[in-house]
């Protein structure tokens, strides 16, 4: 673990490998040149330069053939000015007429040039060519491969260059395999298997990026085991308090009856009231009872008795408090909410809007239907929300209520905001003027 490598290290390596795989090949490219023209595979450059003076000689004699001349020259033969036999190709025409005028030609190649030489022997002339580069013994081989410095040049390099990608290929794997390490690290995160087995690697940087990974996944193991032992905890309380609190709204339900019996006289509107309250808190109960994370709550088209249903939740709210309620437009929709969802949003707008209204004050509400849209608007006639939290109302533990010192935040508009959000819409806060003033709060729910 001590004893770790920098990825410089590696690199460092492999250049230096490469370096000295470079240096092998151009030995190797010496030598095995050398080796070849001292076992006589390969004549050297100048062996037909030099061979070209037997050529001059035996030229000379009486009974001298063109079969007498070596492979490795192509000769024009003329006698008496007539072209006997001729194997160099037309484009030295130039270097050959130059050669019969001067003995001599060469041409301009930089490597390899071609020589010509002429010779004159009583009505007889002998033009030779060859070229001034190795050339293979065999003359099978010279047919083959008459360049044989570019061929040996190109075999060489082919070498050079396996031997390159190999040494690449290598190093990439090795480096490949150290990143497969911190890959695999975070395939397992990603699904959640954070006791998979660690690795370790030599070399210092990729190690680092490991451990970070584990400490990483170990935290994540920590706090979801936290989370999940809350959330035991709060599905716990939650099913003691939904069975504790059945027992006091069945001891009120059996008393509004009694009360209702002993006093026929009292107001029915709000024995209705109380009645409807307490449907709705055991409707919440049963939710809680029910309780889920991942659970969505049932959704229904809002119909006239679901407005309905809105409308009587909101005017007993009204009435206890002194408030009149309008409802100025009451469309049906197709668009399908959550009913329960929507009136908890809706008892706590009323709700906050009763605390900031005068008594005898009205409260106005608003179902417009449209095309792409379904609009609930809820209007008071009190003082209407702080400039300054406006922008905020809607956070969490955020009230109107900050000013007073008296350190009470409120959760109801964050409540209202997450009720219209889980059901595909917005909400929206503003103060309004005119006859009348106050505070407006306009859910719209796409469609």
């Amino acid at each position: 673990m001590g004893n770790k490598k920098s990825l410089r290290y590696l690199i460092s390596k492999y250049a230096i490998m490469e370096l000295v795989y470079t240096l092998f090949i151009i030995l190797l490219f010496y030598v095995g040149l050398n080796v070849l023209l001292n076992t006589g595979v390969v004549y050297p450059a100048n062996y037909a330069d030099i061979q070209s003076e037997k050529v001059e000689a035996g030229f000379q004699t009486e009974d001298w053939t063109t079969a007498e001349i070596p492979y490795y020259y192509d000769f024009l033969y003329l006698k008496d000015g007539k072209i006997i036999e001729n194997t160099i190709d037309k484009k030295y025409d130039d270097l050959v007429k130059e050669a019969i005028k001067n003995g001599k030609a060469t041409s301009d190649e930089v490597i390899g040039s071609n020589i010509f030489k002429a010779y004159t022997i009583g009505n007889r002339q002998l033009v030779i060519r060859y070229r001034v580069n190795a050339i293979f013994a065999s003359e099978k081989l010279y047919r083959l491969f008459e360049n044989f410095e570019w061929g040996y040049i190109v075999f060489i390099l082919i070498i050079w260059f396996l031997g390159f990608a190999l040494l690449l290929i290598r190093s990439s794997n090795i480096l490949k395999k150290e990143i497969h390490k911190i890959v695999m690290a975070n395939d397992n995160i990603s699904r959640m298997d954070l006791d998979y087995e660690r690795e370790y690697s030599k070399y210092k940087e990729i190690d680092g990026v490991l451990v970070s990974i584990d400490v990483l996944a170990e935290n994540l193991k920590k706090s979801l085991g936290e989370q999940w032992d809350m959330q035991i905890k709060q599905k716990e309380l939650v099913e003691q308090l939904t069975h504790d609190i059945r027992t006091p709204i069945t001891l009120i339900k059996g008393n509004l009856e009694l009360l209702k019996e002993e006093n026929p006289g009292l107001s029915s509107d709000r024995f209705a009231d109380i009645s409807n309250g307490i449907d709705r808190l055991e409707k919440y109960i049963d939710k809680l009872k029910k309780f889920s994370y991942t659970m969505e709550g049932k959704k229904d088209v809002v119909s006239n008795e679901v407005i309905l249903y809105w409308i009587e939740i909101m005017s007993g709210i009204c009435r206890l408090n002194g408030l009149n309620l309008e409802v100025i437009k009451s469309d049906c929709s197709n668009i399908k909410l959550d009913k329960e969802e929507v009136a908890a949003a809706l008892q706590n707008i009323v709700t906050n809007a009763v605390e900031y209204s005068k008594k005898g004050s009205k409260i106005t509400v608003e179902f417009k239907d449209e095309s792409e849209e379904f609009i609930l608007t809820v209007r008071d006639e009190g003082t209407g929300f702080d400039k300054d939290l406006l922008p905020l109302l809607t956070e969490k533990f955020i009230s109107g209520k900050v000013k007073d010192k008296s350190y009470k935040h409120g959760l109801g508009l964050w409540v209202v905001k997450n009720i219209v959000s889980a059901n595909n819409g917005n909400l929206y806060l503003k103060n309004y003027t005119g006859v009348t003033a106050g505070a407006e709060v306009k859910m719209v729910f796409n469609k």
